[in-house]
C-alpha cells in the first residue's frame, strides 16, 4: 500500500484537474486578502476591537452561507453551488475594490459575499470540493489526490501573499499612492480571479453530481472492509449494516429518521468529530494569519514586502509538506500522523511571543508552526472521507466546516479587545494550548480508527476518467 503519486496524477480525470486548478486560483485570491484585509481596515481608522467584530461577523456570515449551500448541495447540484460561490467572491471583491470607506458597506459585502479573513480556505468551496474529490476518487488514491490538492492550495496562497506584498509596495513607492489606496487596488486581482474560477466551473462534468454512479462505487465488497460497530468504538472493527464505500448513490434520496436526516452511523460520527474540531477552530480564531501579519507589522515594524516574503515562505513550506503528509497518513494512519505533528505545532505557536524577541526568531518559530500545521490537512481529510458514507459526506463535511467556522467566529472579538489593550501576544498562548487539547480529545474519541482506514485503502481501484 505504498504511495503512487505519479500514477494518481496520470489517472486523474479532467474534473479532478479542474478542481486542482480551482483551489490554486482561489487560494491566490485568499492569499491577497490575507496580507491586506486587516491593514486595510486599520487604514480606514477602524478600532482594533471593531476589526475583531468585523472578522467574527464575516465568519458567521460565511457559516450561514456554507450551511445553506452545502446542506442543500445534492438538491441544488454541486456544480451550481461552486458557481454560486465564485459569483459571491466577485460580489464581495467588487465592494472592497470600489474604494468605499464605509464600514457598514464593507461589513455587508463580507457577510453576504465570500472573503477570507483568516487567509485560509473559506465559503462552500472547501466542503464541496472535498466531497466531490472523495466521490471521484477511490479510497486507495485519496491520499495522493488530497496531497496534490493541498500542495496547489498552499502554492496558490504563497503566490497571493508574495504578490500582495510587492503590489502594495510598488503602488506606494512607484505610483505614489497612499497605503489605503494601495490596499484598495489590491482587491482588483481578487475580482478577476473569481471570474476565472467561475469560468472554470462551467467545464465540470455531470460525474460530480450525486446521482452519477462511478464504476468503483458499483463494486460491492462490504465483507472486505471492516466498519465501525453500532456503539461506534473505533477500536473495534466489525461488520455492520452501515453502507459501504461502494453503496449506490441513489440511496442519497432516502431521508433517515434521525435528528439531522443522516444515517445513524454518520450522525454519531459527526457528533464525535465536532467536539475536537470546534475546539481546534476556536483556538485558531484567536490568532489567524491576518492577525499574525498585524502582530509582525506592529511589533517588528516589518515592511509590506518583508511580510509578503515571510508568508510566501510559510505557504511554500506548507506546499512541500502536503505530499509527505499523505505518505505518513498512508503508512502510520491518519490519527497517529495527526498526533505526531499537531502537538509540536501547538508548542511552536506558544513559543512565538516567549522566544520571538526579534523578527528572525519569531519567523523561524512561525515557519515551524506552519510546516507542522500542513502535515495535518491530508490525514484529517482521509479520516473524514473514510468514516462517512459517501451519500452523507457533503452534509457531514458541511456541518463540520460550519461548526468550525462558528467556533472560529467567536474568538476574533476577544482578539480585538486584547490587541487594543496591548495583550495580542496572549492569543498565541491560547491558540496553541487549545490546539494541543483538541488533538488529545481526537485521539481518545477515535482510538483504533487507523485500522479501518488501512483496510479501505487496501482495496485497489483505478480512477475513472
Amino acid at each position: 500500500m505504498g504511495m503512487h503519486l505519479g500514477d494518481t496524477i496520470r489517472q486523474s480525470s479532467a474534473d479532478i484537474r479542474l478542481l486542482w486548478f480551482s483551489v490554486f486560483a482561489r487560494m491566490v485570491a485568499f492569499g491577497l486578502t490575507n496580507q491586506i484585509l486587516t491593514l486595510y481596515l486599520k487604514s480606514l481608522e477602524i478600532p482594533e476591537s471593531m476589526i475583531g467584530i468585523f472578522m467574527s461577523l464575516t465568519m458567521i456570515g460565511d457559516s450561514i452561507l456554507s450551511y445553506l449551500l452545502t446542506w442543500n448541495a445534492n438538491a441544488i447540484g454541486t456544480r451550481r453551488v461552486m458557481r454560486i460561490g465564485s459569483f459571491l467572491m466577485f460580489f464581495c471583491g467588487l465592494f472592497f475594490a470600489s474604494g468605499t470607506g464605509d464600514f457598514r458597506i464593507l461589513l455587508f459585502a463580507a457577510i453576504f459575499g465570500v472573503i477570507s479573513p483568516s487567509g485560509g480556505d473559506t465559503g462552500p468551496f472547501k466542503t464541496i470540493e472535498e466531497a466531490v474529490l472523495a466521490k471521484l476518487t477511490p479510497p486507495n488514491h485519496r491520499p495522493e489526490v488530497y496531497a496534490v490538492h493541498g500542495t496547489l492550495a498552499a502554492i496558490g496562497s504563497s503566490f497571493g501573499n508574495l504578490g500582495a506584498g510587492f503590489l502594495v509596495q510598488t503602488l506606494v513607492s512607484r505610483y505614489k499612492l497612499t497605503y489605503r489606496e494601495a490596499y484598495c487596488r489590491s482587491f482588483i486581482p481578487f475580482c478577476i480571479i473569481s471570474l476565472i474560477k467561475y469560468a472554470t466551473m462551467l467545464f465540470m462534468s455531470r460525474k460530480c453530481e450525486p446521482n452519477y454512479i462511478l464504476k468503483f462505487e458499483r463494486v460491492q465488497k462490504p465483507s472486505d472492509v471492516p466498519q465501525i460497530s453500532e456503539d461506534h468504538d473505533c477500536s473495534s472493527s466489525t461488520t455492520s449494516t452501515y453502507p459501504s464505500e461502494s453503496s449506490p448513490l441513489i440511496e442519497s434520496t432516502i431521508e433517515h429518521q434521525t435528528l439531522t436526516g443522516l444515517s445513524p452511523h454518520s450522525q454519531n460520527i459527526l457528533l464525535k468529530l465536532l467536539v475536537p474540531f470546534m475546539i481546534d477552530s476556536f483556538g485558531y480564531g484567536f490568532m489567524p494569519s491576518a492577525w499574525v501579519v498585524y502582530y509582525f507589522k506592529m511589533k517588528y515594524m516589518a515592511a509590506a514586502s518583508v511580510l509578503g516574503m515571510i508568508f510566501c515562505a510559510t505557504d511554500l513550506i506548507q506546499s512541500a509538506s502536503a505530499v509527505p503528509s499523505a505518505w505518513f497518513s498512508k503508512h502510520m494512519g491518519p490519527l497517529k500522523s495527526t498526533l505526531a505533528v499537531q502537538i509540536p505545532c501547538g508548542i511552536f505557536f506558544i513559543l512565538i511571543p516567549i522566544l520571538g524577541s526579534t523578527l528572525p526568531r519569531a519567523t523561524v518559530l512561525y515557519l515551524l508552526n506552519q510546516a507542522t500545521t500542513a502535515f495535518d490537512v491530508v490525514p484529517r481529510q482521509i479520516l473524514l472521507t473514510s468514516l462517512i458514507d459517501s451519500n452523507d459526506l457533503p452534509k457531514v463535511l458541511g456541518t463540520v466546516n460550519i461548526g468550525k467556522q462558528i467556533a472560529r467566529s467567536i474568538s476574533p472579538g476577544f482578539t480585538g479587545f486584547l490587541a487594543e489593550n496591548g495583550y495580542l501576544w496572549v492569543c498565541f498562548l491560547i491558540s496553541g494550548s487549545l490546539l494541543i487539547l483538541a488533538n488529545i480529545i481526537l485521539a481518545i474519541m477515535f482510538k483504533g480508527v487507523d485500522k479501518i482506514v488501512e483496510a479501505k485503502q487496501s482495496i485497489e481501484h483505478e480512477i475513472e476518467r
